[in-house]
């Protein structure tokens, strides 16, 4: 939110802080409201001041250019070239000295212009950036004053605060409201609030009808009639205070309503007196299907649960989160009726993130503004709306307020104060903070009942109070201290520490983690998983229903995630198309299913891999990339002590998820149950969203592999009796899987076979079209005695018979 600073000074006296912004911004920022940026914008006119010109002559060397003499007023005359023709001795204009820096980065200085020196430029406001266009140079008013900064002058020396307000502090939203608290911090005095407004004998009440259906959505709806108004362009002075704080001018009578709500807080609605049918406003809920029109043309479908600002016949508004073009105020408009409202935070925040339309309104309504500053902040606008589009203001105004919000009272006593902070609390200082936060205080020595005002809706408890001070005070005054540790720390949570050492296994591996949010679009993820019957047939927990959120923030965000593969795939292609040709990725994550009425989470880890390394030193890798995939899975199986697991290829096409290739799948099988698969994504899918180099991915269900984790090791003393190495190069079909055929080498090698390594695999001319070598190398040791000859000689033909009745394998 943007807080001009002379605008403030309406309400607090900072004058001294104007020099010093930065300053005041780092005691808002202590006191808990930050200060994103300090914007001066004086220093975008430095060096631009109100010159006088002295003499105006032809340019010797050019007949389009003049040559002028002006003055500055310090005693220095300047010779500035100016090529436009609108100004004549005596002129008052805006000088750009050496030194200015124009908009768009133009940096003025001493040049020859024609070969005549020039000292300057006599600017224009469009040169300036005030006016998109211009017919000549500016003339100023012959009471201009000669050398004074042209900020200053213009109105252009204001100080802007970028404020950072927490959600709790609704009240800080305002002018009025942060002077409050930058009262209450320097300790300086808070100006009253003045009001002009005269009233006419008329009656509001008799010119529009109000009938509230809901208070329990709207506990107070205030509204004025203004007779006679002339809606025209605003004046200069409440144009630039909006332009300040971010708005744009419309006219006098909107521009009223936006200032008082950037000065007060609450936002207010003009409505077009004419175009109120029936001359009767009615608060009610919505009505299911109906057509509304916002000010600026949309048209939307109401749900049935907004609440509607309607006249006899038709909705004129949405509550608290936009007006409707049927009563929109124009040139043509000249009796007004003022609505000044409290309408409950849930209700506007629902509404406004229902329909997509963010407004100023709609963010304060939806935080809370005060309920008994409604009155005070129509009757402000009323009293501005009169000084500036005329007219006059009725009177017996409408305010519906049947149960006025109460605040209850806070006991506390200064001791809780100071237990809380460390050190001895100020108890007159407590006592003076409350009073000046507008809370009543009562009580004293010591004990005090604390009324906190209706704009603080974040005081409620005695702890709230403590924070107060804690601020307020500074909390740097808090003495640092370790505290006493009376108990042993917390035991971490189990499935925390298991997720932690997972991560630490996949860094190991290369791969980086990823953070999406739980939440995907629902049809993207219908999309892209192309249906859950393979999640189902590779072991995840998925219901046939997503899960929808009630009120998502937008489109790709209302449904909770069945599969980690939907953000993961984003990643991908954001990351490609961002140049990055190569990724390792991971996540872990919680997704989200039905089990008949209850809503449950499945732990699940995906991995996410494409492209191959092109490293000058390594050679461009030709295997698939689901293999990487795959020795990793394994790394982690093997790091978890899970040694029973297999991958199993589905021969039904219906256990292949829609994304991946049926060429290059395969489910694990972690001791009899399925836990989760790997494979390639399908080259469509790639190819449709222009990714050019090859992907695979896995994603497993943690909570069955975490079952019984940590598992212990079992260790076994390395023998001290020598190993015997013999090495085989098998001649084989080339269909024939060499897992396989390592699996039958450990069967059969009994207990002194410790180990079976593939060093090599050929495949060429010399051999018979459709076979393969392979070369293993077999290790044989004995825990109790040095291995004879023939022993080795007798288990490795009991190997090679086997596989050649197996496999119809032969010895090269």
């Amino acid at each position: 939110m943007k807080i001009s600073l002379k605008w403030l000074q309406d309400f607090v006296d900072i004058n001294d802080y104007m020099k010093k912004p930065d300053e005041l911004g780092e005691l808002l920022t202590r006191a808990g409201l930050e200060v994103e940026e300090t914007i001066n914008r004086a220093k975008d006119y430095q060096h631009v001041v109100v010159g006088l010109i002295l003499e105006k002559d032809k340019h010797p060397n050019a007949d389009k250019l003049s040559l002028c003499k002006v003055t500055t007023g310090e005693g220095v005359v300047h010779q500035i070239v100016c090529g436009a023709q609108n100004h004549k001795a005596n002129d008052r204009v805006i000088v750009a000295l050496p030194g200015a820096v124009l908009p768009g980065n133009f940096v003025i200085k001493k040049a020859k212009v024609r070969d005549v020196e020039s000292g300057g430029m006599l600017c224009s406001y469009k040169e300036l950036g005030l006016a998109k266009e211009s017919d000549g140079i500016a003339i100023l008013p012959t009471d201009a004053p000669v050398g004074k900064s042209f900020a200053e002058f213009g109105g252009y020396d204001d100080v802007i605060f970028e404020l950072k307000v927490t959600p709790n502090r609704a009240d800080c939203l305002s002018h009025y409201g942060l002077a409050r608290e930058i009262a209450c911090v320097l300790g300086r005095e808070l100006k009253p609030l003045s009001s002009k407004l005269v009233l006419s004998g008329d009656s509001t009440k008799k010119q529009i009808g109000l009938e509230v259906k809901n208070s329990d959505l709207c506990p107070r709806y205030a509204g004025r009639f203004v007779k006679g108004v002339r809606v025209q362009a605003s004046p200069e002075w409440l144009v630039k205070r909006l332009e300040a704080v971010g708005l744009n001018s419309i006219n006098n009578v909107v521009d009223v309503t936006n200032y008082v709500m950037m000065e007060l807080g609450q936002p207010l609605h003009a409505f077009d007196a004419k175009f109120i049918e029936g001359s009767k406003i009615v608060v009610s809920q919505a009505q299911a299907g109906e057509k509304f029109k916002t000010l600026d043309g949309t048209e939307v479908t109401l749900k049935g649960s907004e609440l509607m600002i309607r006249d006899a016949n038709r909705p004129v508004a949405m509550a608290g989160v936009v007006g409707g073009q049927n009563s929109g105020v124009s040139e043509t408009t000249t009796d007004i009726f003022i609505e000044a409202a409290y309408f409950l935070p849930m209700a506007v925040r629902k509404a406004s993130r229902g329909h997509g339309i963010e407004t100023d309104s709609a963010y304060r309504f939806s935080r809370g503004v005060d309920p008994d500053g409604t009155v005070r902040a129509m009757d402000r606008a009323a009293d501005l709306i009169v000084q500036l589009a005329g007219g006059t203001a009725f009177g017996d105004h409408h305010d519906f307020y049947p149960n006025p919000v109460k605040k209850n009272p806070i006991e506390i006593a200064v001791q809780t104060v100071s237990d809380r902070m460390g050190y001895v609390a100020d108890e007159a200082k407590f006592a003076d903070y409350m009073r000046r936060l507008g809370c009543q205080v009562t009580g004293g020595s010591g004990k005090y009942s604390i009324l906190p005002p209706t704009f603080r809706f974040d005081l409620e408890q005695d702890m709230d109070l403590v924070e107060e001070y804690a601020r307020l005070h500074g909390y740097e005054n808090i003495p640092e201290s370790l505290p006493v540790f009376a108990e042993n720390p917390a035991i971490h949570d189990k499935t925390f520490m298991l997720n932690m050492k997972l991560s630490q296994m996949l860094r190991g591996q290369g791969f980086s983690q990823a953070f999406n949010y739980a939440f995907v679009g629902g049809q993207t993820q219908r999309k892209f998983l192309g249906g859950i019957e393979a999640l189902k047939a590779a072991g995840f927990p998925v219901s046939d229903r997503s899960i929808q959120v009630l009120n998502p923030l937008n489109e790709e965000m209302d449904t909770m995630r069945s599969s980690l593969s939907t953000a993961l795939f984003k990643n991908l292609t954001n990351n490609f198309h961002q140049g990055n040709h190569l990724g390792r990725l991971y996540e872990i994550g919680q997704c989200f299913y039905r089990d008949g009425d209850l809503y449950k989470e499945n732990t699940r880890m995906a991995l996410m891999a494409w492209g191959h390394s092109t490293n000058l030193w390594n050679q461009t890798a030709t295997h698939p990339l689901v293999f990487e995939v795959k020795a990793a899975v394994e790394v982690l199986l093997k790091n978890m002590n899970i040694n029973s697991y297999t991958w199993v290829v589905p021969t039904d096409k219906g256990e292949v998820p829609a994304f991946m290739h049926r060429g290059q799948f395969a489910q694990l099988v972690v001791e009899g149950k399925k836990v989760g698969y790997i494979g390639t994504l399908h080259p469509v899918l790639l190819d449709d969203n222009k990714i050019r180099v090859p992907a695979a991915m896995g994603e497993f269900d943690m909570d069955q592999l975490y079952k019984g984790q940590p598992r212990p090791y079992r260790f076994e003393s390395l023998s001290k009796f020598p190993a015997v190495e013999r090495d085989f190069a098998l001649v084989m079909a080339k269909n024939i899987k060499v897992g396989e055929v390592v699996k039958e080498i450990r069967k059969q090698g009994g207990g002194i076979l410790t180990n079976v390594d593939v060093f090599d695999v050929y495949e060429g001319d010399k051999l018979e079209a459709g076979k393969k070598s392979v070369a293993l190398r077999l290790t044989f040791q004995d825990k109790n005695a040095t291995l004879q000859d023939n022993q080795v000689v007798e288990v490795s033909n009991k190997i090679l018979e086997s596989l050649k009745k197996q496999f119809a394998l032969t010895m090269r």
